[in-house]
């Protein structure tokens, strides 16, 4: 995971792993 904030955006980072948190909360509480 060296040197990846170059290349990936945090905010893209933040946004997939926001939505896989809410997904899996979702489906946790369906």
């Amino acid at each position: 995971m060296a040197n990846t904030t170059g290349r990936i955006p945090l905010w893209l980072i933040g946004t997939v792993a926001g939505t896989l948190v809410i997904g899996s909360v979702g489906i946790f509480f369906y």
